[in-house]
């Protein structure tokens, strides 16, 4: 869990087998209207009004096994950026470890 998320319990976070350029690429495929933005914390995903929807963090412990750990909204279930983040999920599901 990144130092943003590990204190909020409005945050789920998974564990994906490929990079987060990688998922950030195939989120930007499925979803229109995030913004993206490289920090410390990995690759922020905001909604359109501002409201942090999930985090990309590359997760691996080394180079051999390229690991990224998604934290995405999943509270409180009537804000848009949550039903964001469960079709982030779901768009990278298939890569979960």
């Amino acid at each position: 869990m990144t130092a943003t998320t590990r204190n909020r319990p409005e945050f789920d976070t998974v564990q994906l087998t490929i990079e987060p350029k990688e998922a950030q690429e195939l989120i930007e495929q499925s979803l229109k209207g995030l913004q993206s933005s490289v920090t410390e914390d990995g690759i922020l995903l905001r909604s359109s009004d501002g409201m942090l929807v999930a985090i990309l963090h590359d997760g691996s412990p080394t180079d051999e096994q390229r690991r990224t750990e998604l934290a995405y909204r999943v509270a409180p279930p009537s804000e848009l950026a949550t039903r964001r983040g469960k079709k982030i999920f779901e768009t990278l599901e298939s890569h979960r470890v």
